[in-house]
């Protein structure tokens, strides 16, 4: 990844909209319209999995099914598998946060109806594009389906609460799959819509599954559990300057022995189906191939972990033999070893610099390698303006951050510090540069999108307001772009 690239990091579900949710629907195509005219050529995001019960879109009931809250409900109706009159019940483009309970029992209904009238109302050519669907993802598709059904028959409990093991309602394995063809239908054409604009996407994989997920209720071997399905150990993170409980993610860990020996057949497939749907892939939780952070089941912290060897130098070999145009970036964030280090550089995968924690000291223009990604913040950080609001104005400490410091090195007043801070991610040598949405519109903390370890109905909810990329925003970024975009070319 030589060319010098930039764009922006916003989720889907954080577009404007009618429905309650950001979808995959017009106002996707309208951001895309608004990164050409930026002068911007990626567009990141977040996985794009059906969640769990926390919303979390790193918490996925599935790794290769699409989060079928993501449809456009407008785009059934353009193709005829749903009435417009089915939408009036619901208008929420006002909210700047999304009310999952609400939305999940809105969309979900009116897309169980559209799984029931999907014969009599799909054309011949949605027909046959949803036969061709089941067929060549039927690897993942049919255990998702199976999994979706039983979840529904055994209300919709953990599978290992689950006393009914035998789909007793064949619709909702139909029901399933319905809604993941049109979750894929509708995503190829906004991809498809992306590359005419020369927008690449980046996606993420996280780098743990779901307990309560398809992935693990079919594939127990893989992971560490014990006869009866329970974990045997937690994964999370170690204790740090910024949470010194560290953090317990209660995913499963892999049994690495049984993906070797099955020749990672699991971990080709999953990257697999990823690529096909994203032109670079962000490996979140990097650290986590080279090694792994084990937390005894019955620790209420993350203190009394070990790390334990991941087998990730064998994982890489044998996922570039099968992805020749293997394009990633190592989310190397947090513990960062020597091993994590050597593994990243072994494979020449760019690493992340992200400013918030890059500013103190402010390092000089240009300094980054090209082989690496800029971003002022993370999914996970406060918004570059609600971080600069935390930090005090002065302090008699020459080595603390301030306000003041930093505006005297930008030579620049509060309320465009921002600004400056975006410009001088465009300054920088890295080859790729990432400004979260809410960082471009200069946002407070209230519109952070998630806070680290806190259960909160604020994590994952933001949502942009309409009319809030304005035409300046949108000029002042172009400008930016090109000013700063060749400098290494």
């Amino acid at each position: 990844m030589t060319q010098r690239l930039s764009g922006i990091l916003m989720h889907p579900t954080a577009l404007p909209g009618q429905h309650g949710i950001g979808d995959i629907g017009a106002e996707a195509y309208n951001f895309i319209d608004n990164l050409s005219e930026m002068g911007q050529s990626l567009w990141q995001i977040l996985p794009l999995g059906p969640t769990d019960i926390y919303n979390s879109p790193y918490s996925s009931i599935s790794t290769f099914a699409g989060n079928h809250l993501l449809i456009s409900l407008d785009l059934l109706v353009e193709d005829d598998l749903l009435s417009a009159n089915s939408l009036e019940d619901y208008n929420s483009n006002d909210e700047e946060t999304i009310n999952f309970n609400e939305v999940i029992k809105y969309k979900l209904s009116i897309l169980e109806e559209v799984s029931k009238n999907f014969g009599s109302k799909a054309s011949k050519k949605i027909q046959n594009s949803f036969n061709k669907f089941c067929i060549e993802n039927s690897f993942w598709l049919d255990d998702y389906s199976q999994y979706w059904a039983l979840k529904k028959e055994n209300d919709l409990t953990s599978w290992i609460q689950w006393r009914q093991k035998s789909v007793s309602c064949p619709h909702y394995i139909y029901e399933a799959k319905i809604m993941q063809f049109l979750f894929h239908y509708q995503w190829e054409r906004l991809q498809k819509y992306c590359h005419s604009k020369g927008v690449q996407i980046i996606g993420d994989m996280p780098i743990y599954v779901g307990y309560d997920s398809a992935d693990v209720f079919y594939n127990k071997e893989l992971f560490q559990l014990d006869g009866a399905g329970e974990m045997l150990w937690q994964s999370g993170c170690p204790p740090c300057e910024f949470q010194e409980d560290g953090q317990l993610w209660g995913a499963p860990l892999y049994n690495w022995k049984n993906h070797e020996e099955q020749n990672f057949d699991w971990w080709k497939k999953r990257f697999k189906k990823l690529f096909g749907m994203v032109d670079i892939i962000r490996l979140d939780h990097f650290i986590g191939y080279a090694h792994y952070y084990r937390i005894p089941m019955n620790e209420e912290t993350a203190k009394n972990g070990q790390w334990i060897n991941a087998p990730g130098e064998k994982l890489f070999k044998e996922l570039i033999v099968e992805n020749q145009n293997f394009r990633v970036i190592a989310e190397d964030l947090g513990s960062v070893t020597k091993e994590v280090i050597n593994l990243r550089n072994r494979f020449k995968f760019p690493g992340m610099r992200v400013l918030q924690f890059e500013l103190d000291p402010v390092p000089h223009k240009g300094s980054f390698d090209q082989n690496s990604i800029v971003c002022t913040g993370t999914h996970d950080n406060d918004t570059i303006m609600g971080w600069y609001s935390m930090l005090p104005y002065e302090s008699k400490n020459r080595t603390i951050l301030t306000k003041k410091k930093l505006l005297e090195i930008f030579n620049c007043k509060e309320n465009n510090i921002h600004w400056e801070i975006i410009k001088f991610a465009f300054s920088t040598g890295s080859n790729m540069i990432v400004i979260p949405i809410q960082d471009l519109l200069g946002e407070g903390t209230c519109a952070r999108f998630n806070e680290p370890g806190v259960i909160s109905s604020k994590n994952w909810s933001w949502r942009m307001k309409d009319e809030k990329l304005t035409n300046e925003i949108k000029n002042n970024l172009f400008q930016i772009t090109k000013n700063y975009m060749y400098l290494n070319n």
